[in-house]
């Protein structure tokens, strides 16, 4: 995260005036994003034969088997287009926002790395339609599931959410793995939601569209998501995007809305992406909500 108060004093002047799409600005870099992405964000039963081999991230070739075809949908959400999305991403620029009616207000809500929401829903809202779950989350709070009572514990925590969870099942190997067994629990304990698979060919695609563009370090979830959901949402609107310490006010910004950690290695280009998605911002592509509702 970036301690610099000079940029929030740039972005003042951006964010005084209210913000207008530009449908013909979307409409191009839409055009500009299917010349590269030929792939759907999930992996569904029409899109994946019984065998099939896909390339993780870290660990090469992963081939599907029999039950990982069976465990897929028929059906992936980003099929549909929807006329408004709100994307949260886990800001501390949320806190005390009071966003949460906006936010539902949306027709479609995507919520980023399986936040906690229900005691935040004041500041981001309690709607899901998709939420993405980062494999770190399952190994690192919930031991993998590994046992009776960590796979209770994980199936509690998800009951927060409806609809659809989205986990990068190739990230690697081991994450394949993970992904059978966590779809399996989750369709045996759990009806509220779906469990649908990452394919790792879209989340290459959209890389390479904005490698392109000089983005070189691996995309981070909420950036990934924000461009695909260009291609299934007629109006897209991020909430709790931020990278840097303080807010557009100068006042201390966490993290994260609902803990209190430091960040102590940084994977992704946070600065660089934030300054793409100000980019879109005043080109009319989608909103940054940057401030209280």
């Amino acid at each position: 995260m970036s301690t610099s108060n000079e940029s929030n004093r740039d972005m003042s002047s951006i964010f005084r005036n209210p913000w207008k799409q530009n449908v013909s600005n979307l409409e191009k870099m839409r055009s500009d994003l299917k010349e590269i992405v030929h792939t759907e964000m999930s992996l569904t039963r029409r899109s994946v034969k019984k065998s099939k081999k896909f390339k993780s991230r870290i660990s090469g070739i992963v081939t599907t088997n029999k039950k990982f075809y069976n465990l897929l949908t028929d059906y992936s959400p980003e099929q549909t287009v929807y006329k408004r999305c709100s994307i949260v991403g886990n800001g501390g620029i949320l806190n005390g926002s009071k966003c949460g009616n906006e936010i539902d207000k949306a027709d479609f809500v995507i919520r980023c790395n399986a936040p906690p929401i229900g005691r935040f829903k004041e500041d981001a809202g309690v709607k899901s339609n998709i939420t993405t779950l980062n494999p770190s989350i399952i190994t690192r709070r919930f031991g993998s599931i590994r046992t009776g009572n960590q796979q209770s514990k994980f199936v509690d925590k998800m009951r927060e959410y409806t609809n659809y969870i989205w986990f990068p099942s190739f990230f690697s190997r081991a994450t394949y793995n993970l992904a059978i067994k966590v779809n399996d629990l989750l369709n045996r304990k759990l009806k509220s939601v779906k469990f649908v698979h990452g394919n790792p060919n879209h989340f290459q695609e959209i890389g390479k569209y904005w490698l392109n563009k000089g983005l070189r370090n691996s995309l981070s979830t909420g950036f990934y998501i924000t461009s695909s959901s260009l291609l299934f949402c007629d109006e897209v609107h991020l909430y709790g995007f931020w990278p840097f310490t303080t807010d557009i006010h100068n006042r201390p910004a966490a993290y994260h809305y609902f803990e209190d950690v430091n960040l102590t290695r940084v994977y992704h280009a946070f600065n660089q992406e934030f300054d793409e998605l100000l980019n879109l911002h005043i080109n009319g592509v989608l909103q940054l909500h940057i401030d209280d509702c």
